[in-house]
């Protein structure tokens, strides 16, 4: 494994994602020879309200299920499997490749992806697929916009369901962020979180570091907060991220 070798070498990558998510990514920042630097802003804990709400009515009335992160798939199914509940001829639909993968783990083989991984494609995909009135549940996190809800309320009827919460870390130690050559996004509330600490403390100072995002939902987060140097991957994974860092460090962008 590269240490101080690579496109990366010597540069702290701070890395905001919950810690229980992170390795993977903090393994890639190492391969490449950066330094990663784990600050989880962003805690996500499940939520059972509206869950055990939910579950007094028949799943069964929902033609369509999507799915927009790995964390709703992980906090459904959880649910589902504590309370048996079952899928009868339910068609699925997910964001991207990560989230799809999470789904089949937990048994859905059929599911629909859109080729660039964001909401707005997924909603284009879910028009030309979806029958008018037909009905749609979509597990989501406190924070997750209603977007998709909105793009198809002319075509369906979407049922929101907050299966977690998405609350900002406590007890981190935020002088070290100073510290970093380039932060990591892979949401708009780990921006907010982030930039609401700093809105009285040296906050012109980390709005000049790098800001990589994960998608156009978080870049634009990202930009609205004031952000100078905002990137992001042509596809939005985890892995393109790095690779687009390590080629800005080489003085690629």
């Amino acid at each position: 494994m590269k240490t101080q070798e690579g496109p990366l070498a010597g540069k702290t990558v701070l890395v905001t994602r919950p810690k229980e998510q992170a390795d993977s990514l903090l393994t890639l920042i190492k391969e490449e020879g950066g330094i990663p630097l784990p600050f989880p802003v962003v805690t996500i804990t499940g939520t059972d309200k509206e869950l055990v709400e939910f579950s007094i009515h028949p799943i069964s009335r929902f033609k369509w299920i999507i799915f927009t992160s790995k964390n709703g798939v992980d906090h459904f199914f959880s649910f589902i499997k504590e309370n048996e509940l079952s899928f009868d001829r339910h068609k699925f639909a997910a964001v991207g490749e990560k989230t799809a993968q999470a789904m089949k783990e937990r048994g859905i083989k059929s599911i629909l992806v859109p080729n660039r991984y964001d909401a707005e494609a997924l909603v284009e995909l879910l028009k030309k697929e979806i029958n008018v009135g037909e009905k749609v549940l979509f597990p989501k996190g406190s924070l997750a916009p209603s977007y998709i809800k909105g793009q198809l309320k002319d075509k369906a009827e979407v049922e929101e369901l907050v299966v977690y919460e998405t609350k900002p870390a406590e007890d981190l130690d935020w002088d070290i962020v100073l510290k970093a050559d380039c932060f990591f996004f892979l949401s708009p509330s780990a921006v907010s979180f982030m930039t609401a600490y700093f809105e009285k403390k040296q906050k012109s100072r980390i709005l000049k570091t790098p800001a990589f995002c994960i998608g156009p939902t978080t870049k634009q987060a990202a930009l609205e907060k004031g952000f100078q140097h905002v990137l992001m991957p042509e596809r939005y994974t985890a892995e393109d991220m790095v690779k687009l860092a390590a080629n800005y460090f080489q003085g690629g962008s």
